[in-house]
């Protein structure tokens, strides 16, 4: 089974490309003496019946805060509806994409797209700068599992353009909701009765762990999940029964429960050792005086494996790693996972993107039509505008008025035409890719956000964290060569 979110499957022929794993930023994996992995949406991808579970759950929560029932009732949840590198306005009820300038492209209020009016009335300032978008007004849809968010805000803001509570507190309320789900057994009690309806296998995932203990390196397992719902996981990836310890071994450390990112800062956070000879991971204290005195085989020999909580430093000493380049962390959270642990700690990073894999194949089937439509649009658009300008230049030089010109009006007619067919190609190509938002890469003509963001903060990325079992664990990554506006298409890297 695919990961979700996938609209075109991917043919046999076309499996290389979608597990291929792309570099932004050079990596030397022989310089890396450690290997650690996220768990949800890294090491185990989830279906669209696990969005289910947080997004029927919630609704029932929002309706015992008070929202009216009828309404609530009615929500359906879209898989297709949002996307990750979104952002959401919570004080006006808006859902966002913006370009990696943040120049809105494309925003909705609610489920209601905004008219580019709209858009620059309440996105471009008062000087034509763009908001920030930073500070207690804006949420980053940052991961896969905040897609239930943005879908439950959409609908809701809806309901609140009635009257009712602000979107903020909407907002709000819904993150509580849904945060109560994985806390309150609505999530995890029914993953754990049948994890094979939620969680989809991977039969590689096993051996791409193994590859890197063969080669030398520590491999841990770095999760906000606490154990219980670990164990169960784990279990199931492996192909074990919820009872089994086997998962354990495929890692040198492991934490749960380690509340990222606050696991990646400074703060004094104690850390447990956790008595993963029971089901639920017992806490203890750890055996050993002084505390302290963290790391190295004895340590581990004492004191176990798995912990919870504490931070960096504690890890750091248990995996024998001098300094973060060290270390290579594969996660999906784009600032939980990869910009807090380079920003703090400078580990290299390996961002996990399943949507990847229909863009990748719809990259390929749109090569020829749609593109070459764009392309095609994009040079009569350049050509009407060029005559237009040459026009004017011409009557300027001459001393005469553009305005009174007789072709003025049949070329500025052709300039407008042309620029509304190259609209509509332009359109077409992003409802192939999303009906809503467009590539995930791509915003307008310009490197979305979210692809600016990857390639700021991951060094490399693919779509299944099992991809990198066709890699070797000391490969060098590097990235394309950047090239400038001004550089010439044809001119090979250097």
């Amino acid at each position: 089974q695919p990961p979700r979110h996938t609209k075109p499957q991917a043919a046999p022929d076309m499996e290389d490309l979608t597990r291929r794993v792309f570099c932004s930023r050079e990596l030397n994996m022989a310089n890396i003496e450690a290997v650690g992995f996220d768990m949800d949406y890294t090491l185990a991808q989830y279906n669209e019946d696990f969005d289910m579970l947080a997004f029927e759950g919630a609704k029932d929560k929002l309706v015992d805060m008070g929202y009216p029932e009828e309404a609530i009732r009615t929500f359906k949840f879209d898989p297709l509806q949002h996307t990750r590198g979104l952002v959401i306005d919570k004080r006006r009820g808006n859902i966002l994409k913006m370009d990696r300038h943040k120049y809105v492209r494309r925003a909705y209020h609610g489920t209601r797209e905004l008219s580019r009016s709209e858009r620059k009335a309440q996105y471009i300032l008062d000087a034509g700068a763009t908001p920030t978008f930073v500070g207690n007004d804006y949420v980053n849809v940052d991961s896969l599992f905040q897609l239930v968010d943005a879908s439950l805000f959409a609908q809701l803001v809806d309901v609140l353009d009635e009257g009712g509570p602000s979107y903020a507190q909407a907002f709000r309320d819904v993150r509580h909701a849904v945060d109560l789900c994985h806390q309150d057994g609505v999530i995890k009690d029914q993953v754990a009765i049948e994890p094979s309806k939620y969680i989809i296998p991977d039969d590689n995932l096993v051996p791409m762990l193994t590859q890197y203990r063969l080669a030398g390196k520590k491999v841990f397992l770095l999760t906000n999940s606490l154990f219980d719902y670990t164990n169960v996981v784990m279990n199931f990836l492996v192909g074990k029964d919820v009872n089994n310890r086997d998962w354990v071994d495929l890692f040198d450390v492991v934490v749960v429960g380690a509340g990222k990112p606050a696991f990646l800062g400074d703060g004094r956070r104690d850390m447990l050792r956790v008595d993963a000879a029971t089901n639920m991971g017992t806490l203890h204290n750890f055996v050993g005086k002084p505390v302290s005195e963290v790391g190295g085989p004895a340590f581990l020999q004492r004191e176990g494996k798995v912990f919870q909580s504490g931070t960096w430093k504690e890890l750091h000493e248990m995996l024998e790693v001098g300094s973060g380049s060290e270390v290579l962390y594969v996660g999906d959270h784009m600032y939980g996972d990869m910009i807090r642990s380079k920003r703090s700690l400078g580990w290299r990073t390996t961002l996990i993107v399943p949507e990847l894999e229909p863009e990748l194949v719809l990259d390929a089937q749109l090569d020829l039509p749609l593109r070459h439509v764009v392309a095609e649009k994009e040079k009569e658009c350049e050509e009407a505008e060029l005559a237009v300008q040459e026009l004017r230049l011409s009557l300027l030089a001459q001393g005469l008025d553009f305005l009174e010109s007789d072709e003025r009006e049949s070329l500025e007619r052709a300039q407008e035409e042309s620029r509304e067919a190259l609209k509509e190609a332009r359109d077409a190509l992003h409802r192939a890719y999303h009906p809503h938002w467009g590539p995930l890469f791509r915003s307008g003509n310009q490197a979305s956000r979210f692809a600016k963001q990857v390639v700021d903060y991951s060094c490399i990325y693919t779509s299944r964290a099992s991809n990198l079992l066709a890699t070797s664990p000391s490969r060098t990554f590097r990235p394309p060569s950047d090239f400038m506006p001004h550089d010439d298409d044809e001119r090979p890297p250097m």
